[in-house]
């Protein structure tokens, strides 16, 4: 089977999601599968649900569009090596949930030829239990996306200070969790060539689906959907009425982090997997962070380890709090 691969280069934030929505929209369902590969300028992008007003700090000075593809709000930019694969729905398993590790696993032999010990969790793809690289999917017209990127290097601080905090220590824990959530190329390896880059992974492509590439542009029909896409990516009138996570913000699949305030306290709760893996209480600020650790999600149990930490009669209000505070992701 024949595969364009489109190669944007350096490119604008635009022009680059235009480029993939664009070719979805014209996409026939015997269409040759397509891969748009580009190194987007900084921009801060939206999920499909999400809002500006509620998850970004005020005063961001970047773009900040909203994209098609699903999941969370992400940070684009030369540091990242960006791809979006589009091709007819056949191409793809019957499942959704499918898609990732169908489109993913040529990526994961890119990392495996660097001698990494990499493992796809869920849409993310880990090494050493860290976040090596995000994806995201959608659908548009006969054609399915699925979206990665090479992750080079990680700017924590500058990502964290572009969030939506309720406080500074939100924040500090915020610069916190990425740092030990995540991970990037240049943590690991030399930073690579970017032609370099670029073949490897087309070879790994090719031999994975069997494809012959095709260096190509967009045609007459695409270029004129780029053009009316650029419209749809602006988040001007996009009203929301809560943040995706309440709250708070996901870090990477089954890690979160929010903080609530009512009344006169407030809490602040890292999860991770399930567990309250670090938890702040105003009310009880001398508390270490760890005491609810290995707690159930039980009220009566973090009631008991709440009183032992000084909480005394309040301690029942306190653990709704945190209880009402902490996110694992399947409430």
């Amino acid at each position: 089977m024949n595969a364009r691969w489109i190669d944007l280069g350096d490119c604008g934030p635009e022009q680059f999601h235009a480029t993939y929505s664009a070719i979805a929209e014209c996409m026939a369902p015997d269409d040759d599968p397509v891969m748009v590969w580009g190194r987007p300028a900084a921009h801060f992008c939206l999920g499909a649900h999400q809002s500006a007003e509620f998850e970004l700090h005020s005063s961001i000075n970047v773009p900040v569009l909203r994209r098609p593809l699903g999941g969370g709000g992400v940070w684009l930019d030369p540091d990242q090596v960006c791809w979006v694969l589009i091709a007819p729905r056949q191409f793809y398993p019957s499942r959704p949930q499918d898609w990732f590790a169908h489109v993913l696993a040529p990526m994961l032999q890119v990392f495996i030829g660097m001698g990494w010990d990499v493992a796809l969790v869920g849409s993310d793809i880990r090494m050493a239990g860290r976040k090596l690289a995000g994806s995201g999917a959608a659908t548009i017209g006969h054609a399915g996306l699925v979206g990665s990127s090479f992750l080079l290097d990680f700017p924590v601080e500058v990502f964290a200070d572009l969030i939506h905090a309720p406080s500074d220590g939100f924040r500090r824990w915020l610069v916190d969790a990425l740092t030990q959530q995540m991970t990037w190329w240049c943590a690991h390896a030399k930073r690579p060539s970017v032609d370099v880059l670029s073949l490897t992974f087309r070879r790994a492509l090719a031999v994975h689906f069997d494809w012959r590439w095709q260096q190509a542009l967009l045609g007459e029909r695409e270029r004129a959907a780029c053009v009316a896409a650029v419209d749809e990516l602006q988040v001007d009138d996009w009203v929301a009425t809560r943040k995706l996570v309440p709250w708070g913000i996901k870090i990477r699949g089954d890690c979160y982090l929010t903080e609530r305030c009512a009344g006169e306290w407030c809490a602040r709760v890292l999860t991770q997997d399930g567990r309250m893996q670090r938890v702040w209480l105003s009310a009880l600020p001398a508390m270490p962070d760890d005491w609810l650790a290995d707690t159930p999600w039980l009220l009566q149990a973090m009631v008991d380890r709440l009183q032992e930490a000084g909480g005394g009669s309040q301690a029942s209000d306190m653990a709704q709090l945190i209880l009402q505070t902490a996110w694992s992701g399947d409430d």
